[in-house]
């Protein structure tokens, strides 16, 4: 894990390049992300439903759960193409998740742009359980990082 310094350079220079904008974290903002990461994690393990619904909501629980890591840091995704990808690619330096976590969310995105953009994508169970399993780890992650280091935001 990059100390917490090279990862604020790392997302400074992100901004600099037009990726990121600088914008101060709210804790009602954060707190609006958690309670939607709690609610979609928690349908997508809901088996009556549909692989390709599951995946939906474990994405978008992933998704809130990336968003408030960045917000944390007092940075949003600059809007235009990747504003999605960016949450994901920050995750190193934003709660320090290791290569397999960005991995794994990053294939998510693209078969989510390919549902949304392409047309209907067929998701197995396998990979929804592999996408809940990941996004469970990436909540761990990022409440233990705001407990550590933005106690002000929970």
């Amino acid at each position: 894990m990059a100390s917490q310094s090279s990862s604020n350079e790392n997302l400074q220079r992100l901004a600099e390049r037009g990726l990121l904008r600088p914008e101060p974290a709210s804790r009602d903002e954060v707190q609006g992300f958690l309670v939607d990461a709690n609610e979609s994690l928690e349908d997508a393990r809901n088996k009556a439903l549909r692989p390709a619904s599951r995946f939906r909501l474990a994405y978008a629980a992933a998704h809130d759960l990336a968003l408030i890591a960045l917000r944390a840091h007092d940075f949003r995704p600059a809007q235009g193409p990747g504003h999605r990808t960016i949450v994901f690619q920050t995750l190193e330096h934003t709660v320090g998740a290791d290569k397999a976590i960005v991995v794994t969310l990053s294939k998510a995105h693209a078969r989510r742009n390919a549902s949304d953009y392409e047309g209907r994508v067929t998701v197995s169970d396998a990979e929804v359980r592999d996408l809940i399993t990941v996004t469970e780890k990436l909540s761990g992650l990022v409440r233990a990082w705001l407990a550590k280091s933005r106690p002000d935001l929970v």
